[in-house]
């Protein structure tokens, strides 16, 4: 059975989804990012934001979200864009992904 979800409705379900798998995340001061998203006594962070507004997330999030939603790259990166400036009032412009040392806090 297929269901319809509303562009607004999937992008409620998946901020709703992102917060669960981001409870207890921080913003904090990153050694090599200016700010790292990160959970208190981690080595590295799931997303490094670096000035001006470029935001570097973590692969493997960035996969899960793409095969879990059936997104393609871009909306990945709208959704992402969007769920950064909603929750953290940040602007994002470029979106990178990757193993990037500059997450490292």
């Amino acid at each position: 059975m297929k269901y319809i979800i509303t562009e607004s409705r999937l992008e409620n379900f998946l901020f709703q989804y992102l917060d669960n798998k981001f409870d207890g995340i921080e913003p904090m001061k990153g050694k090599y990012s200016d700010i790292v998203f990160g959970l208190p006594g981690e080595t590295y962070g799931v997303m490094g934001l670096e000035k001006p507004d470029d935001l570097f997330i973590d692969s493997d999030l960035f996969t899960e979200i793409k095969l879990m939603f059936s997104m393609d790259t871009r909306d990945v990166f709208d959704l992402i864009r969007g769920y950064v400036k909603s929750r953290y009032n940040l602007s994002i412009g470029a979106i990178l992904f990757g193993e990037d040392q500059r997450m490292i806090k």
